[in-house]
Formats: structure tokens, C-alpha cells, sequence
């Protein structure tokens, strides 16, 4: 490895994020493994977010702070995150949230020890606006399979809540996805979480490394809200149109991206077919959407209804 080349970086998105951001950038800097670097991305703040990162940024030199001049969405910042970063090993961290500073030696030691995992993380604990844990909350994502297809079936079978991501990715593997995509459908994070379990096996650490921040400030705290995820996902650039049929052809993607067997990838895309199936309630009100416009007033209040239908659980910008 290059001797300038940290051996992890760590992308912080945030987007007025000033109540929480000292926090979770002390809980970066208190890591028992310093050797990395941690690349902030502001996707146009209009808090006291800028000068906070500039203050640390000053101070540490593995800090690096991005500004975006205007609000990107939650899918542009993570992937310009994971472009901007260097190591062989990544992990997004988000600006509310916090972790035990043996994150990333136990998550280093995980996927060195085992070169097939495509990502390692621990066990996660919910916290409330104070940082008090209110409970544990089980990811059930220690995918262990052989089978890529058997990882992809029990992935969709169990998956929740994607705090899996916040743990440490092998950089190749995450490499070979589509990232969080262009953000033109909700829930990006839960289809790339299926393409690291297609990539390779998931590791959970039996001790709770991470801790998630549920507050009314973050983005999951209205995730039924249709007008929300559209702000959080695209920012100023667009709305979601169709958005189950792109989620779906996502997931076809992320299998043609697997390195699997053609028998596999056969079984893998029958079962994607057959969820088109079960969301054609879904598929065909967006199409009535698409037609008859998505910003009527007519139908504001059916579309938010029914946006609860079309999500998959979501994480935090």
C-alpha cells in the first residue's frame, strides 16, 4: 500500500447537520484505528455545518471538507463520497449518528480475515435526540451463504433497516455497484445493501459498534412522506416517477452485476419478476400518477398515502 494512502476513509454526508455534526466527528477521531481519512461532504448547508468543518478540518489534516453549491441529493453526496475517497477499505458515516471507537479495528479485522466478505459490521443500538440507547435493533444481515443467490434470497427475506452500510465495505466490492444509483427511486441504500450481499458474504460482529441516532430532524423519521424522500434522494434536481418499476430494474442490474452462475442469476431474476408481480398494485397507481401528473392537488393527498407502499426501509443523509 502507498505509504500516503490512508487504510480506511470514511465519508460523512450532511446536510444541516450542525446539532449533531461535532459528535459524530469526535466519535470519528476517537476511532482505536487512526489511520484514515475522513472526507465530509456538505450538500449546501445553510446552518452552523460549514464553519464546524472548516474548524476541524483546520485542526486535523486527515480531515478533508466539500462543499456542493447547491443540494445534490442524499444519492449524489454518498457516491461523490466514495469517488473522492482513497483507501482500500470505505464506510459512510452519517452526522447524527455515533460509533464505539472499536468500529474499525474490529470491521478491518473481520474482512482481513476473511478476503471473500465484501463487508463487516457490528451489531447496531437506536439512540434518541440525547445519545441515550433506547434499545438494541437487530439487522439479522450475517450472510454467510455460499450461494450468491441463497445470500440475495435470505437478504430480501430479512432486511430491515440498512445499518449495515455504516459498518466497513471492501472497496472493490462496493466498486463493482451501482452505488446508491441516481436516486430516482427511494430506498437506494436497501438495493445497494443487495448488491454487496450478491458481491460477496456480510459479516456481523457479535458487539455493538454502532449506534443510530432516531430523531424528528432526520429523514426516516417521515419516511412515508412522498415529498420528503423526493427532497432527500434528488435534492432541487427532480421527483420520482415510476419509482417501483426503477427499483425493480435495479435489482435486475445488480444481479447481471453479480459474479454468479447463469443458472443462478436465472433463479435470482425469476424472483425479482415475481415481486413485479406483487407490486403491480403499486406499479400500476404510479402509472396512473405519471399520466394524469404527479403535482395535481387532486392527487397530493392520495399520492402521500400511498407512498408507504412503494418504500423499502431507508437511511439518514
Amino acid at each position: 500500500m502507498n505509504k500516503d494512502q490512508p487504510g480506511i476513509s470514511v465519508g460523512m454526508p450532511v446536510y444541516n447537520g450542525g446539532r449533531y455534526l461535532r459528535l459524530a466527528i469526535e466519535s470519528v477521531l476517537a476511532q482505536s484505528y487512526g489511520d484514515f481519512e475522513l472526507i465530509i461532504s456538505d450538500n449546501a448547508s445553510t446552518d452552523e455545518t460549514e464553519d464546524t468543518c472548516r474548524e476541524y478540518a483546520a485542526r486535523d489534516p486527515r480531515i478533508v471538507y466539500l462543499r456542493n453549491a447547491t443540494n445534490v441529493g442524499a444519492a449524489g453526496n454518498y457516491n461523490q463520497l466514495f469517488h473522492r475517497s482513497r483507501a482500500e477499505f470505505f464506510r459512510w458515516f452519517n452526522a447524527d449518528d455515533l460509533s464505539s471507537p472499536r468500529l474499525h479495528q474490529e470491521c478491518l479485522a473481520a474482512l482481513q480475515a476473511q478476503p471473500g466478505a465484501s463487508m463487516a459490521y457490528g451489531k447496531t443500538a437506536l439512540i434518541d435526540s440525547d445519545g441515550l440507547v433506547t434499545g438494541p435493533y437487530e439487522d439479522r444481515l450475517n450472510l454467510q451463504q455460499e450461494s450468491v443467490a441463497e445470500r440475495f434470497f435470505e437478504f430480501l427475506r430479512v432486511v430491515g433497516q440498512t445499518n449495515a452500510i455504516y459498518g466497513l465495505m471492501r472497496r472493490s466490492a462496493l466498486a463493482a455497484t451501482a452505488l446508491m444509483g441516481s436516486g430516482k427511486f427511494p430506498a437506494a441504500d436497501t438495493i445497494l445493501m443487495a448488491e454487496l450481499a450478491l458481491q460477496g458474504r456480510v459479516v456481523e460482529i457479535p458487539e455493538t459498534l454502532f449506534f443510530r441516532r432516531m430523531h424528528q430532524g432526520a429523514s426516516s423519521w417521515a419516511r412515508s412522506a412522498n415529498d420528503v424522500q423526493q427532497n432527500f434522494w434528488l435534492g432541487s434536481h427532480g421527483r420520482f416517477v415510476m419509482p417501483t418499476v426503477k427499483r425493480m430494474n435495479a435489482l435486475m442490474a445488480a444481479v447481471d452485476r453479480a459474479p454468479a452462475s447463469a443458472a443462478e442469476r436465472r433463479r435470482m431474476k425469476r424472483h425479482v419478476m415475481r415481486r413485479m408481480i406483487w407490486a403491480r398494485g403499486a406499479i400500476s397507481r404510479e402509472r396512473w400518477w405519471a399520466l394524469l401528473g404527479w403535482f395535481s392537488p387532486r392527487h397530493q393527498m392520495r399520492r402521500d398515502t400511498d407512498a408507504s407502499l412503494l418504500r423499502q426501509p431507508h437511511e439518514k443523509r
